[in-house]
């Protein structure tokens, strides 16, 4: 029998080859030029671009390059064409990149950010897999990208650890995303109104005015009002809605070698947000959910409708402010850049009850606060002047500061004694502490825990392309970080939580952790269209904290670095006088120490796993039949296994039972995903235009649970969603455009978690030895919407 990975060689082999026999000649993905730029002459490399057939222009090496001839697996949209794929936030881009994920959980602090199948939940101390940048500056919580994507220029997913270049928390990835500048010597600006399904109303705006010959300002902002999809009919309220205001202002000077753009933004969500987590009936025996029902009431158990049935007081306040400035100096043909960048997250959300049934058992606060700043200094060379052409460099050094503070508070419901200390004598005693005001264990702040954690990073890196000829040049290039932080963990519980939450104190022990991430690669270009690499990259995710609140105290909340190496084949190639584009990565991504959650029913904790290694192929193609439709496809293969781990969590139902789950997927990994899709544009009479664009991206089954135990209980069956868009366009900047997503209404889930309480509940070991009662967090149903825009 031939192994897997000699499979996986012989492919990249023959898949190379097949590549190099056609003739050649334009840009990967989307016939939109993408202006990802922060200096005057990346502007005008993106312009020439632009007019040279729609290439896409990107900063994934810190300077203006075409995506075609970078060595790096990247998917680069421009923000119109984030617009004509109705991708409205962070959450859209998994519809169309794919071996990206994006997870939603109960509180909106918790966004997983995947790239090949490994990410990290955001509502935890834990560094993240996937490091999100906002016009060049590190987002050091993916919580607090949830926001609208309010005028943006550009977003490129760079798959694959970019260590060196983007640091320690990008060890399988980086999303970039790149705000609109404004734009010297133009007047002008936009204005539109929105309606969708789910009483979901917006108005956007955005104005562009120059300030004499040098400078310009560029404002905007938007609001939107949104009922939710979801019905309760414990009480017939429409839920899961959020009011949002996000504004963005920027300011730009142009003369002589100064380029400077300071940006500010500021975003406000409220609402309830509350998540339609359905009750999976099949999870449970007969016995067990009529035992269950008696003592609750019964949770909306149907997939396909968009009804809960649960006890409901949500509440969310997520504010988050920045300030980003950006000062280019062209020094000769050189360019030295400073970043500086400060940003303040704040998000508050009461989950409403935790148990997620018609009875008031208990309810949780989750509480986020983080504070951090950049600062980076950029030096990259000019492309062409060095040794003759043949040698270029960026290089710089980082400084990165965070205070953050988690926190959790937990309310003992109405109905707490009753149900989880039935049989116990202190009952009585639990009941009277919960009337009593200010009693000492009052059912408000039953249990109140704080994490705080200060972050300082300081790394230096440099990276060149030697040219030894003029189609064969090395890439080589090296990064070294340094990391510290400090923390502390408290929790104070009342004696009728502590079966489910410890006190517990401590001052935690400093971490001090550094690392060497490097890149290597060999890149040959045959044709003028043709680029083919071969690349060994690595990655970090630093040491840690485990923030997990539960019982008992863990026996160390420190946990170890996770590291990450890989290997990328791949050929990007423009073909047939520039109407067809194919690129092809493989890759194999070996992850050691990997950053593992367990669940033990209440809490969840964090540890050194074992070792994951995930292989595959990404595609992107797409062909321009005629100048006005182009077809698009773009499909990744991952292959998920542990490598080693031999004391992985137990099954739900034996949790003391540890499993070695060597040869099983990860979860949040599946075999493949991508994304099929037309863009077709025309005229129409008197000046007018039409554009058609639809898209059906699919995803194949995958574990979905909230920790690694290969239950079978967890398991996301497959699905396809099919969304398009159509507009018209006037003359004088009139836009009228309709929309849908899932068209085909399809009832999926986005991932699942374990019933909170099982055990107690009595809801372990149903359907077989470790099951327990699952939960499934409903999609979004099929939306429908139109809109119109003024140009102006």
């Amino acid at each position: 029998m031939i192994h897997r990975k000699h499979l996986l060689a012989r492919a990249s082999t023959t898949s190379i080859a097949l590549l190099l026999c056609a003739a050649p000649a334009v840009a990967q993905g989307q016939p939109a030029a993408t202006q990802a730029t922060d200096s005057t002459a990346a502007q005008a490399a993106a312009q020439a671009a632009a007019n040279n057939g729609g290439e896409i222009v990107i900063t994934a090496q810190k300077r203006a390059e075409n995506v075609q001839k970078v060595p790096i697996s990247v998917a680069a949209f421009s923000g119109q064409t984030l617009a004509k794929n109705n991708v409205l936030n962070v959450e859209g881009l998994a519809k169309v990149v794919p071996n990206l994920s994006v997870a939603k959980g109960a509180q909106s602090s918790y966004v997983r950010l995947a790239i090949r199948g490994i990410g990290a939940a955001s509502n935890t101390a834990v560094e993240p897999s996937v490091a999100v940048f906002l016009d060049g500056a590190y987002v050091p919580r993916v919580g607090a990208a949830i926001s609208s994507m309010l005028d943006m220029d550009s977003v490129e997913v760079l798959r694959g650890p970019q260590g060196t270049l983007f640091g320690r928390n990008a060890s399988v990835g980086a999303i970039s995303f790149h705000t609109a500048q404004p734009k010297l010597k133009s007047l002008g600006g936009q204005a539109s109104a929105e309606v969708a399904t789910g009483n979901r109303y917006k108005l956007t705006g955005m104005l562009n005015a120059p300030i004499g010959e040098h400078a310009a300002v560029r404002v905007a902002g938007s609001q939107q009002w949104f009922g939710g999809y979801w019905e309760n009919k414990l009480d017939h309220r429409q839920v899961g809605g959020t009011n949002e205001t996000v504004l963005r202002g920027s300011f730009r000077y142009n003369q002589g070698p100064i380029d400077w753009v300071v940006r500010a933004d500021y975003s406000k969500t409220t609402g309830d947000g509350a998540t339609n987590i359905d009750f999976d009936r099949s999870s449970v025996t007969d016995t067990q959910w009529n035992s269950f029902v008696a003592k609750v009431g019964a949770p909306d158990t149907n997939l396909n409708d968009r009804v809960m049935n649960q006890f409901l007081t949500a509440d969310l306040h997520d504010k988050q402010w920045g300030v980003n400035s950006t000062l280019s100096w062209s020094a000769g043909d050189a360019t030295i850049r400073l970043i500086d960048n400060y940003r303040d997250w704040k998000n508050n959300q009461l989950d409403g009850d935790v148990i997620f049934t018609p009875t008031p058992i208990l309810s949780r606060i989750g509480v986020f606060d983080s504070k951090g700043q950049n600062h980076e200094l950029q030096f990259i060379s000019p492309k062409d002047k060095w040794l003759n052409g043949r040698l270029d460099l960026v290089s710089g050094l980082y400084y990165f500061h965070e205070k953050y503070h988690q926190g959790e508070r937990l309310n003992e419901g109405a109905q707490f004694c009753n149900l989880l200390l039935a049989a116990s004598p202190a009952k009585p005693l639990c009941n009277a502490n919960l009337t009593t005001v200010g009693g000492s264990f009052g059912g408000i702040n039953a249990a109140v825990q704080d994490v705080y954690q200060t972050t300082d990073s300081y790394a230096a890196y440099a990276q060149a392309n030697l040219h030894f000829t003029d189609q064969i040049f090395a890439t080589a290039g090296g990064r070294y970080s340094k990391d510290q932080k400090s923390g502390s963990y408290k929790q104070v519980t009342n004696a009728f939580l502590q079966a489910q939450r410890a006190n517990e104190s401590a001052t935690l022990p400093d971490v001090d952790d550094s690392r060497f991430t490097y890149r290597v690669g060999l890149n040959y270009e045959p044709a003028k269209n043709q680029l083919y690499f071969l690349t060994y990259s690595t990655g970090y995710k630093s040491a840690g904290y485990n923030s997990g609140a539960g019982s008992p105290v863990p026996p160390t909340r420190v946990f170890g670095r996770e590291t990450t190496a890989d290997w990328e084949l791949g050929g990007k190639t423009t073909w047939l006088d520039r109407k067809l584009t194919l690129n092809l990565t493989f890759y194999r991504m070996d992850i050691k120490g990997f950053q593992d959650r367990a669940f033990d029913g209440t809490s969840f904790t964090v540890r050194n796993a074992g070792n994951l290694r995930h292989q595959g192929f990404e595609f992107d193609g797409i062909a321009r039949v005629m100048p006005n439709l182009s077809v698009f496809a773009n499909v990744a293969y991952l292959d998920s296994e542990f490598t080693d781990y031999p004391k992985a969590p137990g099954l739900p139902g034996t949790p003391t039972i540890a499993q070695d789950l060597k040869g099983k997927p990860a979860t949040f990994a599946p075999k493949w995903s991508g994304r099929l899709g037309v863009d077709w544009t025309g005229d129409l009479r008197d000046g007018w235009t039409w554009d058609l664009n639809s898209n059906l991206s699919f995803v194949s089954k995958f574990y979905g649970g909230l920790q690694n135990d290969a239950n079978p209980q967890t398991i996301v069956a497959g699905y396809s969603l099919l969304g398009a868009r159509a507009s018209v366009t006037g003359p004088h900047g009139l836009t009228f455009a309709v929309f849908g997503e899932n068209l085909l209404n399809k009832q999926y889930e986005l991932g699942n978690l374990y019933q909170f309480l099982g055990g107690p509940l009595g809801l372990l070991n149903g359907p077989f030895t470790g099951s327990t009662a699952v939960r499934r967090l409903h999609a979004d149903p099929r939306t429908i919407g139109a809109s119109v825009t003024v140009h102006y």
